[in-house]
């Protein structure tokens, strides 16, 4: 069987041949047809070489470069699940991966990772040689074409403690993500109409799906930072400049960030006419402050764990709902996910309107958690089955509530909720209020523990004016405007002023890192 996301992009290789699919900010660029051409003979000599295991998932090791496309078409050609690592992960949190997976062969796109990826001893290393066999007659690339059922990818989720656990997402789930994404409200176009996209996140993190998948099967542009330009916003301003950037996805971190700077507005990416945002809370003020750079622009919030293969809600962010005097929606549903919303003690329905545990249905769910079956027991079987009729299930550990229409709306993570002097508190609430007064660019709030209970809160702000003056005057006006919002017990103690907020590779707020920030 070929994936029907496969058979739509070598579809473009014979449209438009010569049409770049990919470029990054370092110059390096492949068209529609190198890629295909290229991926056909990675896939071949995959196949044929003796030490890659037979049908095992195999690691592909990189950052924004185009061989790393070309691996992961190369992989699914040739019967194999890629595995991406990216070039910033340490040397531990690599060889967890691959001790993980067992049997796999690891293939450098960097041709200058041999350190990292244990010299061989961890797994078989395949190096650029795998990508110079470009002289071969086209043919078939390989006898292991994956079934519906098989894993397409496993993606190492990158939280910020314990050990990473490897999400299997099958063919089934990227061909109806697909499906679902070529023909949503956001992927309307007139018949000519040709997009560039930004492809900001990591090839790690799930929302880089949405791009490379909406990009490629269209025939349209992948446009990414390097790692020099992610490290500057004053390198990735200059890339931006001549990227021809329609389409932007990323988080609402990163957006935040690049808003800080007045530079960045409709000057410097004139054709930048649609922002779809994901992975955090979209704030009403995010919003309008990136309608006000770029006029017209379309706003799109979506939502979806990794295990659900990304986006399982989408809508676009309309002017009546910046009125409101409420969170900003995650969206409808999408048809190939069926979403229930549950009482996370007893697992029965609730009622629209009322807040309870999101559970995603459907063939957009993944097969589990490579290799372990405890996690997979737990996240993916918790769904009762009068519910999921057969279906896989995944629980989120999201709070949520429905409208009636079918809208969603996020309230946090159940794991972030605490208990503060026997009041229990979302920090998400508290995070929301303080972000959306004036003087607030951004805001975290983090528990302080001591003796292993939680003593007080802090919280962690970017002013809106970085060179306005801090301190105790600003922190008793914030303090006074989030006591009209939310109750005194939920008013931090301390609160701590910083120009910017570290991000994780995925681009979210680093909260580890800042956690070590308050730490005494």
């Amino acid at each position: 069987m070929n994936s029907a996301f496969i058979v739509a992009v070598e579809a473009q290789a014979s449209q438009r041949p010569d049409a770049v699919a990919f470029r990054n900010s370092r110059g390096e660029r492949i068209t529609y047809a190198e890629l295909k051409r290229r991926s056909d003979a990675a896939a071949r000599a995959i196949a044929a070489n003796a030490a890659v295991p037979a049908g095992a998932p195999l690691v592909v090791y990189g950052h924004k470069s185009p061989l790393m496309l070309v691996s992961f078409l190369a992989c699914v050609k040739s019967g194999h699940a890629y595995v991406p690592i990216d070039v910033v992960y340490p040397t531990e949190r690599v060889a967890s991966i691959i001790g993980q997976l067992g049997e796999t062969a690891a293939i450098d796109t960097t041709g200058d990772a041999a350190d990292i990826l244990g010299n061989g001893e961890l797994c078989p290393i395949i190096g650029l040689g795998l990508f110079e066999d470009e002289g071969q007659q086209a043919g078939p690339e390989s006898q292991g074409a994956l079934e519906a059922d098989d894993t397409f990818y496993i993606l190492f989720t990158s939280g910020s403690t314990g050990t990473p656990k490897g999400v299997e997402v099958t063919t089934e789930c990227v061909d109806g993500f697909y499906r679902w994404l070529s023909a949503c409200e956001y992927s309307e176009r007139t018949p000519d109409e040709h997009r560039i996209w930004f492809n900001r996140s990591p090839f790690t993190f799930d929302v880089s799906l949405t791009d490379m998948v909406a990009g490629l099967v269209f025939g349209d542009e992948l446009f990414a930072l390097e790692d020099e330009a992610e490290k500057s916003l004053a390198l990735a301003f200059e890339s931006f400049a001549g990227s021809g950037v329609t389409d932007w996805v990323s988080t609402p971190s990163f957006v935040e960030q690049c808003l800080a700077d007045e530079a960045f507005n409709a000057e410097l990416l004139p054709d930048l006419r649609r922002m779809l945002l994901a992975g955090e809370v979209l704030r009403p003020e995010t919003v309008r402050l990136a309608q006000r750079r770029f006029p017209g622009l379309r706003v799109f919030n979506g939502y979806g764990p990794t295990e659900s293969t990304d986006l399982v809600t989408l809508c676009e962010i309309v002017p009546g709902m910046l009125e409101q005097d409420r969170s900003l929606p995650i969206g409808y549903a999408k048809p190939e996910s069926r979403l229930v919303v549950l009482n996370p003690e007893t697992l029965e329905e609730v009622e629209d309107g009322e807040h309870g545990e999101l559970f995603v249905i459907g063939n957009t769910v993944a097969r589990g958690y490579w290799g372990r079956d405890d996690l997979t027991q737990a996240a993916f079987h918790a769904c009762p089955e009068r519910l999921a009729q057969g279906q896989r299930t995944y629980r989120t550990g999201d709070e949520v509530t429905r409208d009636p229409d079918g809208l969603y709306y996020y309230h946090g993570r159940y794991d972030l909720q605490i208990k503060l002097h026997g009041y229990r508190i979302e920090l998400g609430d508290i995070e929301s209020t303080l972000a959306a007064l004036p003087e607030v660019h951004m805001a975290c709030v983090l528990p302080v523990v001591r003796d292993g209970l939680i003593s007080h809160l802090v919280a962690l702000i970017v002013p809106s004016d970085l060179e306005a003056p801090r301190g105790f005057e600003l922190t008793k006006r914030l303090k006074r405007a989030a006591r009209e919002v939310i109750p005194s017990y939920m008013i931090p103690r301390a609160f701590k002023y910083v120009d910017t907020f570290p991000l994780n590779p995925s681009g979210k707020a680093d909260r580890k890192a800042l956690a070590a920030l308050i730490a005494d």
